[in-house]
Formats: structure tokens, sequence, C-alpha cells
């Protein structure tokens, strides 16, 4: 017989206590009182005879319950060579986390340590002839090969932390992919610290048999910074910029500060301050872009141990201007000119449709059409695929107008457009306050607005199937300016155009911001940072050409997986980020972007499920997770007894307790 937990045996000395206690308490005699002392030697022979053969059965079964109740604790399982002989090979497919939260401390070393160590224990408890894979965070292609004992511990030992973060649905998905060579009876067992983050028992979509070795530390607070985002969607040099830093700890601590620093392009530019009052906080960023081209950040802060999340890089280009793409029949009456041409903010072109450049139309911001009395063919195409990629539409309608022709643009996205034409004077008198438009346009809510006026319209058609805005209205309730959301893009319709003749719109105070507020929201907003983990990542505004976008790091340059699109391309990174930093992308021998990659940010939430409380919620969701803990011994004597003693301690529990009944029953009925 062998034990899974032996070290419980000790406590088979507590048998000296029932010992004890029957040589000093049953030896206790009393003095009985009697009159008549004739049969007095008769009943001290049956008396003392009794007494001790109750004794002796009384003793031998609290003995035999204890010992039965300390064996039961020590697991005992036994051995079937036999079994053994016949069972085959075995194929053991071992997962370790290398997280970088497995940094935590260990009783000696890391948990990482410990890890390694217990993989190793794994691996001792089966046959040399026994087959192993070892799976990491990585998921790479050869960890699905099967090894010999010796290689598994070899490979086992150049195991190091990643910064890749997985789930434990996606775990249990690799361990299951384990490609079964010449039938072997497989094992799975994981070796993880059980972090809430990625050990969520409810999304365990596979309920394929697999143990659990869980090496834990105690918990520590962490600080880091979970986001640096921009208020604003485009940027230049020397810009006044703001950022929001949100510093985050994964529970409530004490009121503390926090000091952080920001870096631009190598240079301190501002250090600062962070009140932490509960488990987050936030604080504004604000700074001047340097006279450069490019923006490469780098905000930190000072929190320890865990120092990998208290970095975070972001980059940005500084000089790209909105762009606004101005198309008009004949005549241009320079109220958009007038607007744009003078502001360093704004690209503005203005041309004919018949001079049309759709190059340039494709990397606009805002496409204005003004007057435009038909739209030919190939101009809708272009204008249907720049709004579904992202761009926004301004169309201002000219009198007299093929409205058939017109509308054919429009209802490529459900949109009823425009209706019959009004020659009337109409004027607005509502304005839509609330939408994002007219932001910061008035310190208060307006009253007596000095609205414009239109001498001749185009009714805007109702549509209950598109998503849309009213922002100015008719006092006859019919629109004059509506927006229309359409995937990431935007489509706004007015009902009059800027010429004298249709309208005083163009010279009117309301114009200024609402045309204006409308290329700023048309600024395709520049992602500042990436995650390592982003398996995919979209650049927009490339032009496809015969050399391959490629990636820079120092020394190191790849070409990654690409999909090109009409005015964008798919980048798929896979597991080619290795570590956070800028990444130079290259088109032809040329720098074009510089990307900031960062850790992802789930792994800096420490908290852990405790192993009961793990089970518990398995348990609820149908779930039977076995957990093997212990030191090297106690797990190698685990994993022998697997599969061939279950339920040998549960007879013990019931011997002890027919040995206590008994006691009893000899108690009260033996007098």
């Amino acid at each position: 017989m062998n034990f899974i937990a032996p070290e419980f045996l000790y406590a088979l000395g507590f048998l000296a206590i029932p010992i004890l206690i029957h040589l000093f308490n049953f030896r206790r005699y009393k003095t009985v009182q009697f009159s008549q002392v004739r049969f007095l030697k008769s009943i001290k022979k049956q008396t003392q005879s009794t007494s001790r053969l109750k004794n002796l059965i009384v003793l031998a079964c609290r003995c035999l319950a204890l010992a039965a109740l300390v064996f039961a604790f020590a697991q005992p399982y036994l051995i079937d060579n036999k079994s053994v002989e016949v069972s085959g090979k075995k194929g053991v497919v071992v997962y370790i986390d290398n997280s970088f939260s497995m940094q935590a401390s260990a009783k000696v070393g890391s948990l990482l340590d410990d890890s390694k160590n217990k993989a190793i224990t794994i691996a001792n408890a089966y046959k040399e002839s026994d087959k192993f894979q070892l799976h990491t965070n990585q998921f790479n292609a050869n960890e699905q090969r099967w090894l010999n004992r010796e290689a598994f511990i070899d490979q086992l030992q150049k195991v190091d932390f990643s910064a890749n973060f997985r789930t434990i649905d996606a775990i249990t998905n690799r361990l299951n992919s384990a490609e079964n060579d010449n039938d072997l009876s497989l094992d799975y067992y994981l070796i993880g610290d059980l972090q809430k983050s990625s050990y969520q028992p409810n999304n365990i979509q596979d309920s394929a048999n697999f143990y659990v070795v869980p090496v834990q530390s105690q918990e520590q607070q962490n600080s880091y910074i979970k986001a640096f985002t921009s208020f604003q969607p485009f940027h230049l040099p020397s810009m006044n910029e703001s950022f929001n830093l949100r510093v985050q700890q994964n529970e409530d601590g004490e009121r503390n500060q926090i000091n952080g620093k920001l870096f631009l392009n190598d240079k301190l530019k501002n250090p600062f301050i962070i009140e932490m009052e509960r488990d987050s906080a936030e604080k504004e960023i604000n700074f001047i872009n340097p006279e450069t081209n490019q923006v490469l950040g780098k905000v930190a802060i000072k929190d320890y141990p865990v120092i990998f999340d208290d970095t975070f890089y972001f980059s940005y280009p500084a000089d790209r201007a909105i762009e606004v793409y101005h198309l008009f029949e004949d005549i241009d009456n320079k109220s958009m000119s007038s607007l744009f041409s003078e502001d360093s903010l704004i690209d503005f072109k203005s041309t004919t449709v018949k001079n049309i450049n759709y190059s340039k139309l494709k990397t606009a911001n805002l496409v204005v059409l003004e007057n435009c009395r038909s739209l030919s063919t190939g101009l809708i195409f272009e204008l249907t695929s720049f709004i579904k990629n992202g761009g926004t539409v301004l169309f201002l309608p000219a009198l007299n107008m093929d409205v058939v022709a017109v509308n054919s643009l429009f209802n490529q996205f459900g949109i009823a457009g425009y209706g019959k034409e009004i020659k009337d004077t109409i004027w607005v008198n509502q304005l839509n306050s609330k939408a994002s438009l007219f932001d910061n346009v008035f310190e208060e809510k307006p009253t007596n607005i000095n609205y414009p006026v239109s001498y001749n319209s185009w009714i805007i058609q109702q549509n209950q199937n598109s998503i849309s805005e009213q922002l100015l209205a008719f006092s006859n309730g019919t629109s004059f300016l509506k927006k229309y959301e359409i995937n990431s893009g935007a489509l706004y319709l007015c009902a009059s155009n800027l010429s004298t003749n249709a309208s005083n719109f163009g010279k009117h105070a309301l114009f200024v911001p609402t045309i204006y507020n409308m290329a700023l929201e048309s600024a395709r907003r520049i992602q500042t940072s990436y995650q390592m983990n982003d398996s995919k990542i979209v650049l927009n505004a490339i032009q496809a050409s015969e050399s391959p976008i490629k990636f820079k790091k120092g020394d190191y340059e790849w070409i990654p997986k690409q999909k090109w699109k009409e005015n964008s391309v798919d980048i798929f990174l896979g597991n080619s980020i290795s570590e956070p930093g800028f990444y130079s992308v290259i088109q032809d021998n040329k720098v074009i972007e510089q990307l900031a990659f960062n850790y992802n940010r789930d792994e800096s939430d420490l908290k852990k499920f405790k192993v009961e409380e793990f089970k518990e919620q398995a348990a609820q969701k149908g779930l039977t997770i076995e957990f093997l803990n212990g030191d090297a011994e106690t797990l190698s004597a685990s994993i022998n007894a697997l599969g061939k003693a279950a339920g040998i301690w549960k007879y013990f529990i019931i011997l002890s307790l027919i040995f206590i009944a008994l006691e009893i029953l000899f108690l009260r009925i033996i007098k």
C-alpha cells in the first residue's frame, strides 16, 4: 500500500491519547458501603472481569477509529502492476502559464521556476518510454511535437516569461489540440496561478478532463497605466495637445501619490503627480508638440515590484492636416474657399467635377459636392466606396438638378434622398443644440437665434431604415441639414446650396461653425498605440505598391502577412511583436509610419482564485476539475495514484464511523 499524503501518518502518534486515558482513568476505584459482606468476594470477581473486557473493547474501538481516520487523510492507494503493463504508453500534455503574472515570488525563485519544478516532477512520475508535449503562452507550432522525457525537460529549461496573454478557454482548447501519436493514452496538466483575469471557469467551453496544478503566492497591490488617449483626432507640429492618463490598481488602497514622467522623442517633457484615491484615477496631460513630423512619446510611473505595465508608448504623425476636397459644377461661389483656404489645419483643394482627381478624393477626409446637377456612374462608385471606408460627404443640391441621378448615390445606403423642389421662401427655426456638431459653439443653450432663410430648396425625404440626426429644420418641420451615419463614415444632406439665390446660409453666422466642425469631425482618428497581442491592425490612407509593407525595430526587419483594400491594408502580425516600443512601417524603402506597441494590461490585475473558489465556480457550470497540490514528493504520489485507487480513502472513513458506532454500542449495552 502507498500513500498520496504520507505525512498524515505522523498523526498515528495520537493513538497514545486513548491508551493513556485507559491506563489512568479506568483504574480509579470507588468506595461502596455494604451492610452485608457475605457475597462481596464473588461480586468483586464478576465486576473486575466485566469491566476489564468492556474497557479493552472500548479502547480498541477508539484506537481503530482514530487510525482509520488518519489513514483516510493519508489517501492510500494500491498499485496493480498488471493493469499498468496492459495500459500501454502514455501521452503527457503539460501546459505552463509563463505570462508576466508568474513573475511573483515563490518559496524558491519565481512562480515560473516553481512551475518548471512541478513539470519535471510530473515527467519523472511517468515511464521513460512515455511521450510528452510542452505548451506555453507562445502557442508555437513546434510545441505540438511529441518528445521523450529528456528532450521535454531540456525544452522546459528554456521557457521564459512571455507577453502573450491567454484565457482559460484558449488554454483548454490548446490542450485538446494535441494530436494523438500511436494511440497514446493522454493525460493533460495545466500549471498556472489561477489569475482571475484569465482563469474564469465560466469561459471553459470544452469539458475534457485535465488536472490543474496551482502555483500561487500572496496577493500584492499593483498600480499600472491602463490607457493614455488623445482628446483630438488630428495633430500638427507646435500644436497644443491634450491626453487623458488613466492609472489603475488591482485593489482599493490608501490614498497615495504616484510620480510620473512624460517623454517626447527621447526628451523629458513633463514630470507630474497623480493622486490615487480609490482603485483608479485620471489626469489630463497637456503639452506642445515638438517641431517634428512624427511624435514618439512615452509616459511612465514608478510602482514596484511589478514594473512591466508602468510604461506606456504612443506615437502619431504631426504633419497631417485635415483634407477637404471641394467639387462644384461650373462656378465656385467662394464660400468654402474663404472658410478653409487660409487655415493651416486644413488642406483645402477645390475643382470642378469634370477635373476630379480620384486619388485626391480617396485620401480626403471631407468631400463637399456643391451645385452638382448630376453625378456620373464612376463618381457615384467612388463616393460610395469613400463613405464606406470612413469618409464624410456634404451634399449641397443644385437648382434644377437631376434628382433621380443624384438620389442613386444615396440609394446605395438605403437613404431616400431628395424629393420635390420648393421655390418658396422658408425660414429655418430649429437647431439641435445636443448634436455633437454644435459642441463648443454656444456657451449656453441658444435662444432667440437669427436663423438662415432659404429661397429655393429641396425636400429631404424621411426614411425609417437609416440612422439619421436632424441638425437644422425649417418652420414646417422638414429638414434643412441632416446627418446620416453610414458604417464609420457620414453623409450630410442640405436642402439648399450656398449661392445667394438659393439661401443666405453661406453668409450666415451659423455657416462657419457648422461647416468647420463638420471638417473637424471628418478627421479619421489616428490610433496612437496598439497592444502586442493584436493579431491584426489596419493602416489607412496607404496606396498599394509593388513593394510589400515591412516592419522594422532595430536590426530586426520582416514582412508580415498583408491584405490590400482600396485605400488601406490589413496587417496580420501574429506573434511577431515580441517587445514593447516603436516599430517602423516601411514601403518602397521609405518609413511611412511609426507605430507604438504596449504590453497587454489584462495581466496587470493580480487578483487570483483560491482553489476552493475555483472549484465552486467550476461545479456551478457542471465541470469536474481535479487539483493536484503539494511539494514534489506529494505531487509524484498523486500522479502515481491517478486512476489506480480512486475512492480507497472512503472505505477508511466508513471503517472509522463503524468503530465509533461499536464504541457507543458497547458503552450502552455492556453494564
